[in-house]
């Protein structure tokens, strides 16, 4: 329960903003748009509630149309804060359904009730829901009175404890509607996708076997770079002149399996190993190095954060320099800021940290708490701006502020928001700064491991492409859903055909 409220708290401010500045944003994410539409109505307001530690007879009774409520409060669903404890809390609104609906498809739905929901409307029960953060809805078309207020009732069985109730917006709306707007949508952003000269490249899962693939802004012109069935080449990251990839490779197999950092050309020729027994690298602003992380044990780990230290690597002498600080433990997804100064990390569990993302020098032992939630930073190209995943379905930006005595993070705003169970992770900006790229699928652990982790397959991930300045602007240019992951953008621009 207490992991519980404190997901739901960290997660309030953005299903306020999304209420109100959606848009393409997928079919279980559309109740977080407009209050009000032609083809959605916000039922947040107006509920009778009555909490309850016991049903008894009132649990046979409370969906009827006919029950008296007279007496129950009056109150509006607030998605920043749920108020209630008990172990029922007991629904009831009249609502009624705009006429032009007539002849079309209609559902209710739901973003969020603590623990688990029964469904009824106008005295017909829908259904049931168990999971206290997932979307689900309900079809009611043959039930809708035209003539008349229908009844909406739930019934809240808060049988994991903490907070209970609706805690998350309740539409309804015409989802075959929705769902060609969202189509057209759709179409709409990757004719203007289709114009950015700049192309991706990401790793992805295919043939038993994770290979680096490249592709266009708008989802065309797939390209496996690798091609190789007996290692697999995972998180990609592209040298500032466009011309070269480093990479994190998995050779061998059971104990002598090791993970390692190689680069290669662009059509995946040339490779070059790194070093042994390391991970996660990033390049200098201006391609004659390499910052890699090493591995913490010489077994091999899937835990991103199983580093130690962060080591130089000289691509013009072969030599391998560790960093100022050999303090430095337990870091994940290295990026280097343009201006050669300084990186930004993740650090869990490691120099004192429980979890923090930091701001570290390049070239000296200073280390410095952000002070903002989440993990996976990227610098945006002009280095003024910062992009990370605040949640597990929250990605942010902020105005990343260097001129102090310490380094802040200002003005922060979501840029993509998601509805459980699908995650979005691994931000990367375009080198215009105008998109960001990301990643997104279910929440489903494989080996015990959350699939957002490097080699985790993620079965369903797809490779997302977002406008940077807006709230919910984005569309999957993958879809194949062959856990595809680590997106990053090639900094020059497509030669022209």
């Amino acid at each position: 329960p207490d992991k519980k409220d404190e997901m739901m708290r960290s997660g309030l401010l953005s299903v306020c903003l999304a209420l109100g500045l959606g848009w393409f944003a997928g079919s279980t994410r559309r109740l977080e748009a407009a209050a009000v539409s032609p083809m959605r109505l916000s039922l947040m307001r107006g509920w009778k509630i009555r909490p309850v530690e016991k049903l008894g007879v009132l649990g046979d009774r409370f969906y009827r149309p006919d029950f008296d409520d007279s007496a129950w409060d009056q109150s509006d669903i607030r998605p920043v804060e749920n108020p209630f404890h008990a172990r029922y809390v007991l629904y009831r609104l009249r609502v009624r359904v705009p006429a032009a609906w007539k002849g079309r498809k209609i559902a209710v739905g739901f973003q969020g009730v603590d623990d688990d929901a029964v469904v009824y409307f106008n005295g017909t029960k829908l259904g049931e829901h168990q999971g206290w953060d997932e979307f689900f809805s309900f079809d009611v078309t043959k039930l809708v009175a035209w003539d008349k207020p229908n009844l909406l009732a739930v019934l809240a069985d808060n049988s994991g404890g903490g907070g209970s109730g609706i805690w998350r917006p309740v539409t309804l709306y015409l989802p075959e509607e929705e769902k060609k707007k969202e189509s057209a949508d759709r179409g709409r952003y990757l004719r203007t996708l289709a114009a950015v000269p700049y192309d991706l490249v990401y790793e992805s899962y295919r043939d038993n076997n994770w290979e680096i693939c490249r592709i266009r802004a708008d989802g065309s012109a797939p390209v496996n770079l690798t091609r190789t069935p007996d290692v697999n080449e995972l998180y990609p990251h592209v040298s500032p002149d466009g011309k070269r990839i480093c990479f994190s490779a998995d050779e061998g197999q059971g104990k002598a399996k090791v993970r390692s950092v190689y680069i290669m050309n662009m059509d995946g020729s040339g490779r070059l190993l790194v070093a042994r027994h390391a991970r996660q690298a990033c390049w200098s602003p201006d391609g004659k190095q390499l910052a890699y992380l090493r591995g913490e044990e010489k077994r091999f780990v899937y835990t991103d954060y199983a580093t130690k230290g962060i080591v130089l690597y000289d691509l013009a002498t072969k030599t391998h320099r560790p960093h100022p600080n050999a303090d430095i433990r337990h870091l994940y997804n290295l990026c280097w800021s343009p201006d050669g100064r300084w990186f930004v990390a993740t650090v869990h569990a490691g120099m004192g940290f429980k979890h923090a993302i930091l701001a570290i020098e390049a070239h000296g032992k200073g280390v410095y708490n952000l002070d903002i939630s989440g993990c996976r930073p990227d610098i945006s190209p002009d280095g003024k701006h910062i992009a990370w995943g605040a949640s597990d379905w929250i990605l942010r930006r902020g105005e990343l502020d260097f001129s102090g005595a310490r380094p802040r993070v200002l003005h922060q705003r979501n840029v993509v928001t998601s509805s459980r169970p699908m995650k979005i992770y691994h931000v990367d900006w375009s080198p215009d700064g105008k998109l960001i790229a990301f990643s997104r699928g279910p929440s489903k652990k494989r080996l015990g491991h959350a699939p957002e982790i490097v080699g985790i397959r993620a079965r369903g991930w797809e490779i997302c492409v977002a406008d940077a300045t807006a709230l919910n602007r984005w569309v999957a240019i993958t879809s194949d859903g062959r856990c595809n992951k680590e997106p990053d953008w090639i900094p020059t621009p497509r030669s022209k055909p």
